[in-house]
């Protein structure tokens, strides 16, 4: 008797004796007495018997046979001489593939069997028993960790690995990588991995680094009425210090991640920046003189022939005219004195003279009469105060810029 129909269901039962005797002779016995091979579940033995089908072969041997076994040819099938019977018992298996779990069922009669039946692709992969194990009819646990192609990205480089691993950390065990103590993969150490998955080792560093860098100066103030309100003008530029900061810098493969300041040092003090505020109040604008009927201003009497000009004399003397009666020295005090941008501008476009004028251009700073209207002036700009003539200046210059003149 085969081993394992010791563990199926078995009614015995008396055979030959009455078929025997039915047949009525030993010439007819021999006859009838056919030679077959029974295999069940891959253990095969030599059986003679007189039934007519498969059927009656299996009946013969009282192989309980389940709807769901495997039999071949069929039950039905007339028995001839040397037939090999094959019998292929239903199997109940657990499976789990890289932690995918499963029941199935398999006809199947090793594991190396059943994991091709069930479309498991097992070269090169890790079992939890050996491929020629025999299965039994139910309580089969079969785990299989397949083997796989993958990628770990790591220190600029591609390493390449090949085997049956389940986790991440397996992938990486299979290579001579290290995982340093802040070190991370793109995935949880226990992710499950696939076939051609790309996982990324990355590298961190915790460093200390010390950089110097600048101490902006303050700004002092001082007050000043040789400058005009409003007026400023910078007497020290000053000096900037310099401090040397330790940061805390994290990075990530190299690219910086996170920067923490830890502590400081002063290596040299700033020097202030002194900047000087003008107090002096301004001057009201002179008012217009009445029109005396003459067409002319007050510089054309007696002495117009000396000074008429504005600012041919030493620079001390009345400007006279509709310009106001500012002195040449207080224009200059004015613009801010020898050095300033103002005072420079005035003095190439009209030598102090609030008066000046080519024909189209005209007074201190030399406007186009369209220019001075748009700032808001009226009439000539000559006829304009020198105050006036400096605040419509002033503004042009904050609306257009030092373009304006090409003196600038």
């Amino acid at each position: 008797m085969i081993d394992f129909l010791k563990n199926r269901k078995v009614q015995i039962a008396a055979q030959a004796v009455v078929i025997t005797g039915l047949v009525g002779g030993t010439g007819a016995v021999v006859t009838m007495n056919k030679p077959v091979t029974l295999d069940v579940n891959g253990q095969s033995e030599e059986v003679r018997t007189f039934g007519g089908t498969v059927g009656d072969v299996l009946d013969s041997r009282d192989l309980d046979v389940q709807k769901n076994d495997q039999i071949k040819p069929g039950v039905d099938k007339k028995i001839s001489r040397d037939m090999t019977i094959t019998v292929n018992t239903a199997k109940e298996v657990s499976l789990s593939v890289d932690g995918k779990k499963s029941d199935e069922t398999t006809h199947a009669n090793t594991v190396g069997q059943a994991l091709a039946d069930l479309g498991v692709d097992a070269k090169n992969a890790d079992l939890n028993t050996k491929p020629n194990q025999k299965l039994k009819d139910e309580g089969n646990d079969i785990d299989v960790t397949t083997a796989k192609d993958l990628t770990i990205v790591a220190d600029g480089k591609d390493h390449k690995v090949s085997a049956a691993a389940e986790t991440a950390k397996e992938a990486l065990a299979e290579t001579k990588l290290k995982l340093d103590k802040d070190d991370f993969m793109s995935v949880p150490l226990s992710s499950k991995v696939s076939d051609g998955q790309v996982l990324t080792l990355n590298r961190v560093k915790n460093d200390t680094v010390k950089e110097k860098e600048a101490i902006e100066p303050k700004t002092e103030t001082k007050k000043s009425d040789s400058l005009f309100e409003g007026e400023t003008k910078v007497e020290d530029e000053g000096k900037a210090g310099q401090k040397q900061v330790s940061y805390k810098v994290k990075t990530v493969n190299g690219d910086e991640v996170k920067k923490e300041k830890k502590a400081e040092k002063v290596l040299s003090k700033p020097e202030a920046k002194v900047v000087i505020e003008g107090t002096k109040k301004k001057e009201a604008p002179a008012e217009e003189p009445e029109d005396s009927g003459s067409g002319s201003d007050a510089g054309t009497g007696d002495g117009g022939s000396d000074n008429g000009s504005g600012g041919s004399d030493d620079g001390d003397k009345s400007t006279g005219g509709g310009g106001g009666n500012m002195s040449t020295q207080e224009i200059k005090d004015m613009l801010g004195g020898p050095g300033t941008k103002w005072y420079s501008v005035v003095e190439c476009e009209s030598n102090f003279d609030p008066k000046a004028s080519n024909g189209t251009h005209f007074g201190l700073f030399q406007f186009l009469p369209e220019t001075w209207h748009s700032m808001g002036g009226t009439g000539n700009p000559s006829d304009a105060s020198p105050q006036e003539q400096f605040d419509r200046a002033k503004k042009l210059q904050a609306e257009a810029g030092w373009g304006q003149w090409q003196c600038a």
